[in-house]
C-alpha cells in the first residue's frame, strides 16, 4: 500500500530559531519522520523548500520507474538517478536549475526495501 501525504510548513523548521527554539525538544522534521516510522512507514521523500508540482511529479515518477527497472537499487540511489536524469535533460535550460530537482531527500529507516 502506498500513502501519499502532502504537508507544508511555512516558517523556520531548523529548530534553532523561531518558534521551534522556544520549545525545548521541538524536533520539526525529525519528529514528523519519527511519527511516520512508528506508524510503519519505511521511507519518506521530503523536500526542503517549495517545489514546482510538475517537477515533483516528474521526479517521483522517474524515481519509481528506476526502482521498478532495477529492484536492487535502493531508494536513495533511485532518487539520485532521477535527479541526474532531470539535470541532464537538454529539453529546457530550466532543467539545470537545482530549484526543480534539488530539494528532495530520502529519509529512510535504514532497512532494505
Amino acid at each position: 500500500m502506498t500513502l501519499w501525504v502532502t504537508c507544508g510548513h511555512y516558517g523556520d523548521v531548523r529548530g534553532t530559531t523561531g518558534a521551534a527554539a522556544e520549545k525545548p525538544g521541538a524536533q520539526a522534521l525529525s519528529g514528523l519522520a519519527r511519527a511516520f516510522f512508528y506508524a510503519g512507514t519505511r521511507a519518506l521523500l521530503v523536500f526542503h523548500w517549495s517545489v514546482d508540482s510538475e517537477a515533483a511529479a516528474r521526479l517521483t515518477t522517474s524515481m519509481f520507474a528506476i526502482m521498478k527497472a532495477d529492484p536492487r537499487l535502493g531508494r536513495a540511489e533511485a532518487t539520485r538517478n532521477a535527479m541526474l536524469a532531470y539535470l541532464n535533460d537538454r529539453g529546457s535550460p530550466l532543467n539545470a536549475l537545482s530549484g526543480f530537482w534539488g530539494p528532495f531527500s530520502i529519509i529512510d529507516e535504514g532497512a532494505p526495501r
